[in-house]
């Protein structure tokens, strides 16, 4: 079996999906290799086709099942049916044997082994997508955490992160360095931080940094070009929609003259044509959609008011949006944010745009205000005793570590 695939013939039991086997003479013998299924093999292009386009596994699954599109069982498409189309290399023409074999020998690899189904350039592209997309591991906590800052914060003095903590009372909420959260007072000089200032901030610098009219204008153009690659897409799936349909009227004509050619009774027939012509039927509405979606195709035009509704609709999103959905957007621009008594600097993932404050630069220091403490005398007839409580004012809620105080403002 080794030295059949070495030499390109396809011996493994099982053909992939967008392939059949075919025969071809070696010497006395015949040989199996593969070739594209005609019927088959548009949907597993249309499958990379939505995947280089950006579509998520997910949403591949959900297109291929709603136009009427069945699997290699004739069932509905799953999740990791589309994964292992999307991983698996033999639509390049490589093929590759023997990487589980039991002889622990080197696999088999033969490039263009048999006709390829997609490019290798499309292959790679949509396999660096998926692992681009694939969510990073983070730790429990962080995955469960309120604070829409967690896991950039780190404190620079340490270099430990900063975490959210709440008040005894849980009306405030503060970024603490994790020494001083396990060491206590006088572990690190790096300040605690009022949370919802500090997150409004950051909020305010990708606000200025970020959705800028150059980044917006780029965005719009990416729109243009993405209605492009809808109305190709749109064309692909009446192509498939149509090869599907000419597929089910074979079936159905093949039923039918068995129905009028033998002695079978018809009744026996009637579940399959039953299933054929509601697929059918769907598979016609996929196409008449398809069509109509083509003829709809508009352009977005660069326009003032276009750019400033996306502006308006991006700083929207980062108001209101869920909190997962917001610290995801801020992870894609913010890489860290580094704390120290006085300052903090934030780390980009991108030079910023030429129009931004920090043109061209990664990194932007930000000052953090020192506080002020206010003392205000509090008491009465019912006091034996007045009590001095103390404010921290400050744009931002920094509380220096050394002050004794876990919580800022009052009681």
């Amino acid at each position: 079996m080794r030295e059949a695939a070495s030499r390109g013939f396809w011996v493994a039991s099982r053909v992939p999906y967008g392939y059949r086997k075919v025969y071809v003479q070696d010497g006395a013998k015949k040989r199996p290799t593969l070739e594209p299924d005609p019927d088959t093999a548009p949907v597993v292009q249309r499958i990379f086709n939505l995947a280089e386009s950006g579509k998520g596994i997910l949403d591949i699954t959900r297109t291929l099942n709603g136009e009427g599109i069945a699997n290699p069982t004739g069932r509905q498409w799953a999740k990791n049916g589309v994964h292992i189309i999307l991983k698996n290399e033999a639509y390049t023409g490589t093929l590759v044997w023997g990487e589980g074999a039991k002889d622990k020998g080197e696999p088999v690899r033969v490039e263009k082994a048999f006709p390829a189904i997609i490019t290798k350039t499309q292959f790679r592209k949509v396999n660096r997508q998926m692992r681009s997309r694939a969510p990073r591991k983070a730790h429990p906590r962080r995955v469960g955490s309120s604070y829409l800052l967690s896991g950039l914060v780190k404190c620079r003095a340490c270099r430990r992160a900063m975490s959210g903590q709440d008040s005894k009372g849980g009306k405030f909420a503060y970024y603490v360095c994790q020494s001083l959260m396990k060491q206590g007072s006088g572990a690190c000089d790096c300040p605690r931080l009022n949370a919802r200032r500090f997150e409004e901030m950051v909020v305010g610098k990708i606000r200025e940094n970020v959705l800028t009219e150059s980044n917006i204008r780029e965005l719009v153009k990416l729109v243009d070009e993405e209605m492009d690659g809808i109305a190709r897409e749109q064309r692909q799936r009446l192509e498939t929609a149509e090869s599907e349909l000419a597929d089910v009227k074979r079936r159905l004509d093949r039923l039918y003259n068995l129905a009028e050619t033998t002695d079978l009774d018809i009744e026996d027939f009637k579940p399959r044509i039953k299933d054929h012509r509601e697929r059918q039927e769907h598979l016609e509405a996929t196409a008449a959609e398809a069509r109509s979606m083509l003829s709809q195709r508009r352009v977005v035009l660069d326009d003032v008011e276009t750019i400033t509704a996306y502006a308006q609709d991006l700083s929207q999103f980062l108001n209101e949006s869920e909190l997962t959905e917001r610290r995801a957007f801020i992870e894609s621009f913010v890489k860290e944010i580094v704390v120290q008594p006085g300052g903090a600097l934030l780390r980009y993932t991108i030079p910023m745009p030429e129009d931004s404050p920090i043109e061209g630069r990664d990194a932007e220091e930000v000052a953090l205000a020192s506080p002020v403490l206010s003392t205000v005398k509090s008491g009465g007839p019912d006091f034996t005793v007045g009590s001095t409580i103390f404010e921290m004012w400050m744009d931002l809620g920094a509380v220096p570590a050394n002050s004794g105080r876990r919580h800022t403002a009052g009681y």
